[in-house]
């Protein structure tokens, strides 16, 4: 008998630790639908020539200078009405959802210290800075669509 009472308070704060990640996850997902998906579309294919594509691309910004900042500095991002730990949990849930296998093996997560601090210089000449990003990735041999 004590062997369970030893047990169960350890399967509950399992079963608890599991339920707000699946929490947090089901609220990244719904920051997701009402922030991005209208440019974004819900799989993250974006629309070809005028907003980009998330699907199998997002995470090779995180491979070369700058783009980590890129992808939180964005207006949409940066300007978003969400916290910023909420905008951290909708970036890592970006990242894993439409992009895990371009995610350099270092990958961290964004934590919400990190995204607080870059949102704070959002960008206004994003469409260079993507285009230079776009550069850095071709001289570190990342295939990018023109």
């Amino acid at each position: 008998m004590l062997h369970l009472t030893i047990r169960a308070p350890l399967v509950l704060l399992i079963l608890l630790f599991c339920g707000a990640v699946f929490a947090d996850d089901k609220a990244a997902q719904t920051n997701y639908m009402l922030h991005c998906q209208g440019c974004h579309t819900p799989d993250g294919a974006g629309a070809p020539g005028k907003v980009p594509s998330l699907k199998g691309f997002m995470g090779y910004f995180l491979h070369v200078k700058g783009g980590r900042e890129f992808l939180i500095q964005v207006p949409g991002a940066a300007q978003a009405s969400l916290s910023d730990v909420e905008l951290a949990e909708l970036t890592n849930w970006m990242l894993h959802n439409f992009s895990r296998a371009e995610l350099p093996v270092d990958f961290r997560p964004y934590a919400s210290e990190e995204v607080g601090g870059l949102r704070k210089n959002t960008l206004i000449r994003v469409t260079q800075v993507r285009a230079e990003l776009l550069l850095k990735m071709a001289d570190v041999g990342i295939e990018v669509a023109p």
